[in-house]
């Protein structure tokens, strides 16, 4: 059977057995460009200075930091480089005609996690959303087979061999050193190394002069901070034995360069980590005024030197309207997936992300390294909106209607404005020191004239403020070529806090549900083995199967890797619709594509030179497409076989009936005698709880007890751990269970159930899992009308835990609604004012006003971001993509978050 015709056969099988027929559609998605989100230019400017900090960071070297690295010097072709590498790798190679430096070191990256490596390399060395040419992407074109997925290892060869030829092609000075990345490993808990893929031991290189290790900073990771340090001293001790060898065999005391150890926090170092590495031992050997100079205490020494860096990448795009700072990932935790859940084998182990945002702040207490870290981002978007937009160039880009709810949403508010004030009395000082700086040099060098230049002003203005939009959209907008670029008009934070429902519940969407069976990563992307997306023909007669046994023979089928973003159009176009629904779209998919290629082949049909010319220009993009359309059929026959399974379907109907308020205490006995897995079980104890207003304490004893006997002692500590994070609570009351708890007060209010909702054509965000609206995006839709008779509701948020910003119109901290002004001013001071309108009224003004003088026939929707401190779930994210895309809704939603969560990573997060 030829290579066409099988992969018709498989898409044809899978196509039956996901039982669909219908009539196929006007093939339009996945050939067309996905509509971008109207901060695209902000998105577009964060993933081009993600990548420039990183590959920096990566050239820099604290002894040489003068050594300013460009183009000036580099191989003129990409012959040089691979002949350069050539004689890196010791793989022979002529290099006689080209032009390289003096000296080149050999960099080993230590990464602290698995997930941090796949983030740093996957979203932010190979961001999908930089273009060609722009630093985003190698301009080598590689030969690769276009009919099959790459696997995990192949594909991230490939990055680390494009990282060290733009490495090598950056040469500064010809007598300074260079450096090229010899492997990109990560740490274990007992200082070892581990490959990236298998988990296991590696052997050290004893080549590579310089040891990066790459860890999250902001105090979220003080673990691998330990690995790390104990690494380099058995390094240390190591080098000192080699050194001594050396010395006693050439009698000589000479000593060659010394190695350095970097150590490099992402996004910042705090004092914190400062100190603890200074307990442990370590302490910056350098300056830190970015001089090169060694401290005197570290002459004389063995040769080791320490660098202590900041790698300042925070907001990570993960989409055109996602964005994340990807906290998860401070600990690799294993989980265990039993027979029946997630569609794997029984006992069959994998690593998964977990959330250190809510761990962080509620359990460890460490809520001022969240505020911090969240309130930088902010500050970083806002200085990103400078230019962009249209109504507010008098605030410096800051984002005009501010509103939070909950606690840790008010805390970041209060820490963003204080920001503000310190960065206007930052920029107000240097603006003077530099026009007393500019007086001085006009009275010394040009006495008789008083007037600058205009080359001179136009430089000193682009030292003080960087915009995010565009040149193009600048300069071509008096010309009516372009349309104006959009800034963030509002922002609303929401505490993960007001709504810890929704992350236990079971969502119904296809990228839900991948997330639920398969589990999506860290950094947007799924791990499968190869023969579930490219099956072999006698695969064909049975379903497809996850195989994550630990036994599983990886050799025979590797990993592959899959991006699930916006740069798949057919993932953008499936992603958000009910499991009803996605098979069918898939199924008329699928006939388009079959169709539009077979009314070019026919015979019957002539064709001119320049159809033919076209049809073969597209080749590469139907190659593309149908590579991407058998990946996310096999993903979906998988998603929907489990979705039809009886133990889904019982989990779905009792948390239905958590959410009606009626307890089931009987079915969660039931099912931990039946050998639920652990954290599928604690996600409906903590639903009940949560819907419940707590348990009573009989029931919650007689619950732990059997927890204890049926999943160990360890279990204990992960309800005492619950409980601190509000996810459990035991009643010491005597009242009846029906009765009017928090959670029936704010159902009725918001109207969180829906049952009536059509998932096949829905008309409210409850299609998300059929019936039941998330708490978050109801709120974003009270919003909109002022919160106007919600207030019984509002007395039922979390109230602040100490952040007092006064009592007028904060409620105490549950919910704050502001203006941000110039000069900024601090948040108790904003919150004296009155309320504006409501955010639909601002939202009305602000489109009026811009149509008129801006948008000439352009409708466009202002851009409501919102930030999501602690975690958003997947079925959060569709169901504020469907709000975003209704007419009726007056804003363009774009999401941040500090991490992606569900329930079982959100309680295996607070458990560790």
């Amino acid at each position: 059977m030829s290579e066409k015709n099988r992969r018709e056969c498989n898409i044809v099988f899978l196509l039956k057995n996901l039982g669909l027929t219908v009539q196929p559609a006007p093939f339009t998605s996945i050939m067309a460009t996905p509509h971008r989100s109207p901060l695209s230019h902000i998105i577009d400017a964060l993933r081009h200075d993600n990548r420039s900090l990183l590959l920096e960071t990566l050239r820099f070297d604290p002894r040489h930091p003068d050594d300013v690295l460009s183009n000036h010097g580099a191989p003129s072709s990409t012959t040089t480089i691979h002949a350069a590498l050539a004689g890196i790798d010791g793989t022979g190679g002529n290099n006689a005609n080209v032009t390289m430096p003096t000296e080149l070191q050999k960099q080993q990256l230590l990464f602290a996690t698995v997930h941090l490596r796949r983030t740093l390399l996957r979203n932010v060395l190979k961001c999908h959303g930089v273009s060609e040419g722009s630093g985003g992407q190698t301009k080598k074109k590689k030969k690769s087979k276009q009919n099959t997925n790459k696997t995990q290892v192949e594909e991230e060869e490939e990055m680390m061999s494009d990282l060290n030829e733009e490495l090598l092609a950056s040469f500064g000075s010809l007598d300074a050193p260079r450096k090229c990345i010899i492997g990109s490993n990560i740490l274990s808990s007992n200082g070892e190394i581990l490959s990236p893929y298998t988990q296991t031991p590696c052997d050290e290189d004893d080549s590579a002069s310089i040891t990066t290790y790459i860890l999250r900073g902001g105090g979220f990771d003080l673990p691998s901070l330990s690995h790390a340090v104990l690494h380099r001293r058995t390094m240390v001790g190591r080098l000192h034995r080699s050194r001594q060898q050396q010395q006693q065999q050439s009698r000589s005391k000479s000593q060659s360069s010394g190695h350095l150890f970097r150590f490099v926090f992402v996004p910042q170092m705090t004092e914190v980590e400062r100190s603890f590495l200074g307990e442990l031992g370590v302490v910056d050997d350098f300056d830190g005024m970015g001089t090169g100079v060694i401290r005197d205490s570290v002459r004389g020494s063995t040769g080791a030197l320490t660098s202590l860096e900041s790698l300042p990448i925070d907001l990570i795009p993960l989409d055109d309207d996602v964005l994340s700072l990807e906290l998860a990932g401070g600990s690799a935790l294993r989980a265990t997936c039993h027979e029946g859940d997630c569609g794997a084998g029984k006992d069959a182990a994998f690593v998964v992300p977990s959330a250190a945002c809510m761990r962080h702040s509620d359990v460890e207490g460490c809520e001022a390294d969240v505020v911090d870290v969240v309130a930088r981002s902010l500050m970083k978007l806002q200085l990103l909106n400078r230019g962009s937009g249209h109504g507010n160039e008098e605030l410096k880009g800051a984002i005009p209607r501010v509103q939070g709810l909950g606690p840790l949403a008010t805390a970041v508010i209060d820490r963003m404005m204080t920001l503000r004030i310190e960065e206007e009395r930052m920029e107000s000082q240097a603006e003077e020191d530099e026009a007393e700086e500019d007086e001085d040099n006009y009275e010394s060098d040009n006495p008789m004239d008083g007037a600058h230049s205009m080359d001179e002003v136009v430089n000193d203005g682009e030292d003080v403020e960087i915009r995010a939009s565009p040149s193009h959209c600048q300069d071509n907008l008096a010309e009516g070529e372009s349309d104006p670029v959009s800034s963030i008009d509002a922002l609303l934070v929401i505490d993960r806090k007001i709504d810890l429902v929704t992350p236990m519940l079971t969502p119904l969407t296809y990228e839900g549900l991948i997330d639920d069976v398969l589990g999506i990563q860290v950094g947007g992307c799924v791990s499968v083995q190869r023969s579930l997306v490219e099956p072999d023909d006698d695969q064909l007669q049975s379903p497809p199967q996850i195989h994550r046994s630990q036994h599983h023979d990886s050799a025979k089928d590797p990993t592959v890797v899959l991006s699930l973003n916006d740069s798949d159009p057919l993932y953008t176009e499936v992603r958000d619709k009910h499991v009803e629904i996605f098979g069918t779209f898939l199924q008329n998919q699928a006939k388009a594509l079959k169709e539009s290629h077979s009314q070019f082949t026919n015979r019957e049909t002539a064709r001119d030179l320049s159809e033919i010319h076209q049809f073969v220009k597209q080749i590469p993009v139907f190659t593309r497409n149908l590579r991407s359309l058998t990946n996310h059929i096999h993903i979906a026959e998988l998603v929907k076989r489990a979705a039809e399974a009886s133990t889904f379907r019982q989990r779905w109907q009792t948390e239905r009936s958590m959410l009606e308020s009626e307890p089931c205490y009987e079915v969660l006995e039931d099912l931990i005698a039946s050998g639920e897995p652990p954290y599928r079980w604690l996600r409906l104890l903590c639903l009940q709880s949560l819907t419940s207003n707590g348990i009573k304490a009989t029931r919650y004893d007689s619950l732990r007890k059997e927890v204890v006997q049926t999943y160990g002692y360890e279990f204990l500590m992960v309800l005492n751990d619950l409980e601190k994070a509000g996810f459990l609570r035991k009643r010491e009351t005597f009242f009846m269970d029906s009765m009017a708890t928090s959670y029936s007060t704010l159902r009725k209010a918001l109207n969180l159930i829906n049952a009536e909702v059509d998932p096949s054509n829905p008309e409210d965000v409850a299609y998300v899992s059929s019936g039941y609206a998330p708490m978050t995006v109801r709120w974003v839709q009270a919003s909109m009308r002022a919160y106007a008779g919600l207030e019984e509701a509002m007395r039922e948020l979390p109230a602040a835990g100490g952040v007092g910003v006064g009592s007028g119109g904060g409620g105490g901290g549950r919910w704050i609604d502001i203006e941000q002004r110039f000069p900024p001013e601090s948040l108790a001071d904003a919150m004296k004012r009155p309320r504006a309108q409501s955010l639909a009224t601002m939202a009305k003004i602000w489109s009026d006003s811009r149509r008129g003088r801006d948008y000439v026939g352009v409708e466009q929707k202002p851009v409501l971001l919102l930030y999501f401190v602690g975690g958003v779930t997947y079925m959060e994210i569709a169901a504020l993509r469907f709000l975003s895309k209704r007419p009726s809704f007056p804003y363009t939603i774009v999401c941040c978050t500090t991490e992606i969560v569900n329930g079982t990573t959100l309680l295996q997060s607070l458990s560790c």
